[in-house]
């Protein structure tokens, strides 16, 4: 009788059918570290994203303590208090929207497809409190782009914002970043320029995070099928038109 905790030799006849091509080795390889950005990504993007949910609820709770105090008045004021429910209701509603879209964070819809400069405002609206914090300005330089030139969501929210946030988690001090957009031929190029700007120092906390690095940038590019080009100050995305 065989113990189970004994591990038999693989019959020869059966290891090349269990061997598993080289192409689809790397892909394999390819979607892991591709996955492994995507999370490390969403860890980075955690705070903002907690920090609009909690922005977009708040409202509730306030307009909800107001009209507590209003019913435990001797004789409430009806009229008064129709209005406050009216608020509470208007505002869930608003609420329940926004919480949806930034929940969309974590998997947007992969056929989803956006205008440029509408897509760039809506994925840096996330992060640039955040990062106006540590001294950066955003700069949207996409307003001539075509409305009709689209990108995909998933591109924006992963590949895009992974090099934006890439780039200024690895520079110290204050700059201005200019996030422009370009057609060349059947490629959309996106480009994340980085001015250093004369400032006083800021503080560098540590961050609660583990950094992205430009293997976790390629890792999405290559999920993405997009072209990543790295140079001092300037980062390109070449990616296909969709």
């Amino acid at each position: 009788m065989t113990s189970l905790h004994t591990l038999q030799p693989l019959s020869p006849s059966l290891a090349p059918a269990l061997a598993l091509p080289a192409d689809a080795v790397r892909k394999a390889r390819l979607e892991r570290l591709a996955e492994s950005a995507h999370y490390a990504l969403l860890r980075r993007l955690a705070p903002a994203i907690r920090h609009d949910m909690a922005g977009a609820l708040q409202p509730i709770s306030m307009v909800a303590a107001m009209l507590e105090k209003r019913l435990q008045k001797p004789n409430p004021d009806f009229l008064a208090l129709t209005k406050n429910v009216n608020s509470v209701n208007a505002l869930a509603r608003e609420a329940s929207l926004s919480c949806m879209e930034l929940i969309s964070w974590l998997s947007p819809k992969s056929d989803e497809s956006t205008p440029i400069h509408t897509g760039i405002a809506n994925a840096i609206a996330l992060v640039t409190t955040d990062l106006s914090f540590k001294g950066f300005t955003l700069v949207n330089q996409t307003q001539a782009m075509d409305a009709a030139v689209t990108v995909r969501t998933n591109v924006l929210r992963g590949l895009f914002m992974a090099a934006l946030l890439t780039m200024t988690d690895r520079h110290k001090g204050p700059a201005q970043v200019l996030l422009g957009a370009e057609a060349c031929g059947d490629n959309l190029v996106l480009r994340i320029t980085l001015e250093p700007a004369e400032c006083d120092e800021l503080p560098d906390p540590q961050p609660g995070y583990r950094c992205l690095d430009w293997d976790d940038v390629q890792a999405l590019a290559d999920a993405e099928s997009a072209v990543l080009v790295l140079s001092p100050g300037r980062v390109e995305l070449r990616c296909r038109f969709e």
